[in-house]
Order: C-alpha cells, then sequence, then structure tokens
C-alpha cells in the first residue's frame, strides 16, 4: 500500500496544538509513521512547522557557550588535511563537515570494522548499564583509543578539528545499518545521575563521520530544529551539547531514519569533559 504524501489542515492545527503542549516532534513523527505516512513526508512536514514559528515553547534554558570550531573560518587545517566547514549553527551547535576523511580511509575503516560488528546497545537511564533497545536496530563494533595507525591519525584530526584532547574522546564506534534498519531519537549525553567524574565525566559533544553514500534514506535528523543531513561519504557532523555548568542542550535530541536502499555506514567519536583515563 502507498505510504500517504499529504495531510490536511485540521491534522496540520492538531500536530500544532500537540507540540504547544510539550509533546516532542519525534513522538509525533512516530505516530504519523504508524498511521501509515510517509516516513520522509512525516519528517518534513514537522521541519516545517517547527521552523515556521508556529509553535513558540518548545525552547529550553541552557547557556552557551563559545567553542573553538566557531571562531575559525570555513576552511580548518589539520597537519595532514584541509577540512571545509560546509554549514553552521551556533543555537544549537551543529557544525557540518566535508573532507574530514578520505575515501579510502573510510573504505578500510569499514573493511576494520566488518568482522567485528555486534548489535548495537544503548545506556539504561535507570541502572547506566548497556542493554539492546528496539528503537535501535544497527550493528556496532569499537576501536580502542590508536588501536592502529589508521585509527591513531583520525583521532589525531579529529582533536584538531574540535580542538578537544585526543583523550578526551572514547574509542571510535563503527556502525552498520542495513535496510530498514534505525536509531530512533535519542541524546548522547549520560543521564546526570549516571554520570562517571572517574571515567572523564559527562559526554560534551560528538563528532559523526559518514563512510558511505547512502542510496536512500538513512538521513540524521533533528527534530526539534528542523536539521537534517544526507550522508556523504568522508563528510561528518559534530554537535555539542555539554557546557562548564554541567548543563546539556535538549536540542541536541537526534535519530538515524531508516535505510530504504543500500546501507550505511558511520563512525562515531564521543567527547568527554575530562580525560577519560585519568578523570579531572
Amino acid at each position: 500500500m502507498d505510504k500517504i504524501k499529504n495531510i490536511s489542515e485540521e491534522l496540520k492545527e492538531w500536530i500544532i496544538h500537540t507540540l504547544q503542549s510539550g509533546v516532542s516532534p519525534l513522538a509525533i513523527c512516530n505516530g504519523l509513521i504508524k498511521k501509515g505516512f510517509d516516513p520522509k513526508f512525516a519528517y518534513e512536514t514537522l521541519f516545517e512547522i517547527v521552523g515556521n514559528g508556529s509553535v513558540t515553547n518548545i525552547n529550553h534554558a541552557y547557556q552557551y557557550e563559545p567553542i573553538h570550531i566557531s571562531d575559525q573560518g570555513n576552511i580548518l587545517h589539520t597537519s595532514d588535511r584541509e577540512v571545509y566547514i560546509r554549514a553552521k549553527s551556533i543555537k544549537p551547535v551543529i557544525i557540518q563537515f566535508e573532507n574530514v576523511l578520505s575515501d579510502d580511509e573510510c573504505n578500510l575503516l569499514i573493511q576494520l570494522a566488518k568482522d567485528r560488528l555486534q548489535p548495537s546497545k544503548v545506556i539504561d537511564a535507570n541502572s547506566g548499564a548497556e542493554k539492546a533497545a528496539a528503537g535501535r536496530t544497527s550493528k556496532g563494533m569499537y576501536f580502542r583509543l590508536q588501536e592502529n595507525e589508521l585509527i591513531a591519525k583520525i583521532e589525531r584530526r579529529i582533536a584538531e578539528i574540535t580542538n578537544y584532547p585526543l583523550v578526551n574522546g572514547e574509542g571510535l564506534q563503527v556502525l552498520n545499518y542495513q535496510i530498514g534498519e534505525e536509531y530512533k531519537g535519542h541524546y548522547d549525553f549520560f543521564p546526570e545521575k549516571k554520570v562517571d567524574p572517574s571515567k572523564g565525566g559527562q559526554r560534551i559533544a560528538t563528532m559523526l563521520l559518514y563512510l558511505n553514500d547512502v542510496e536512500a534514506g538513512g538521513e540524521t535528523i533533528f527534530p526539534k530544529t528542523g536539521q537534517l543531513i544526507v550522508p556523504r561519504r568522508g563528510s561528518a557532523v559534530f554537535f555539542h551539547y555539554g557546557n562548564s555548568l554541567g548543563e546539556v542542550d535538549r536540542l541536541s535530541l537526534h535519530s538515524s531514519i531508516p535505510v530504504e536502499s543500500g546501507e550505511k555506514w558511520v563512525a562515531t567519536k564521543w567527547i568527554r569533559q575530562h580525560n577519560i583515563y585519568h578523570g579531572a
């Protein structure tokens, strides 16, 4: 059966009213999809509604602070590569990059990760332990920090781009999404009670690197801000969501929508407040 790709004015008014009552845009999107709406159409409809000023009370209290990348020009010179800023948002901090990885680096990362993939897990909000979750249907693996020459080179490059020490970064994670697989809306920061100061403290930023071009689907979306990022080999998106006051930016809610054709490969570097291996 064909998916629905149009929306009535009555339903649009209901969506606006529901958003104003505090319901998450992502929850409304998921509801529309379950009712038979085309996923991309549902997301784009919510983006349009949120972006046109119809909803006025979905903002939050978070104090934005200057970060290193925001002060740079559109070309960043690392020790081994020129990286280009394609788009930049300051509130919230979401920066899109091109030319972060070469084609050969992307292909090699995929090859090194393939035989080590395991079903992806999430952090339980109550216990802090990793667990399987229906909303995350990818497979993934972790490299140890500086596990080999390639990983060390990529980690140095990320440190130079973000201006955060290499030791503040968790081990690089590689994820693979097949057709229909997704990661529903989530935050990368830890629940407040599960932050461990002895292991670097809170996560404050993420660098998400795209390792292949996805034939269809697989976009990264920020449903509270209406931003959608198409995966392109060698590109990346950086988002920053933790400040020196211990606050977290809830506009950083994001998800990976289902892959419709082909597959999707990404690598993730999570950055903590402090040195992961020596606490604060």
